[in-house]
């Protein structure tokens, strides 16, 4: 679970019952998106300012909502990086641009690359929490459509 503490986080007491119930699962869905390194740093700045937004207090679905919040935090992180990414190859000298892959296959790890932040919630909801399409879209806010 995150380092940080759900009171530290939360500005209601329901805020904390909810980031308590729902934070692992959050940062091991945003480790998925943008890898475990910066999973639990996305989702305490996601939570924070989402908590902090006056619009929250009227979300019904709060759980799918810190999701989307999750999501789309991983797609402003994705755009970031790869500027970030583009910057340093320009910069760096091509034998010195080196990509680890660690234990895991490495046409997997590109596999997973080449997906967007969204391809890879839906590949996380459907194999690591075997959710089906429905429920996918419904935590994403997408179209069942979109999700097959």
């Amino acid at each position: 679970m995150s380092s940080v503490e759900p009171s530290a986080v939360a500005s209601t007491p329901d805020d904390a019952e909810l980031y308590a119930r729902h934070g692992a699962e959050l940062v091991r869905f945003a480790s998925v998106l943008v890898g475990p390194s910066g999973a639990d740093d996305l989702v305490a700045d996601t939570v924070v300012r989402v908590f902090a937004h006056p619009a929250w207090r009227h979300v019904d679905n709060r759980r799918a909502y810190l999701f989307r919040a999750v999501l789309n935090a991983a797609h402003e992180h994705e755009r970031s990086s790869a500027r970030r990414r583009r910057r340093e190859q320009l910069a760096a000298p091509r034998e010195a641009v080196a990509d680890a892959t660690g234990t895991v296959r490495p046409e997997v790890l590109a596999a997973m690359r080449a997906l967007d932040p969204r391809q890879r919630a839906i590949v996380f909801f459907t194999y690591w929490q075997d959710r089906n399409t429905a429920e996918i879209a419904d935590e994403l806010g997408i179209t069942t459509r979109t999700v097959q």
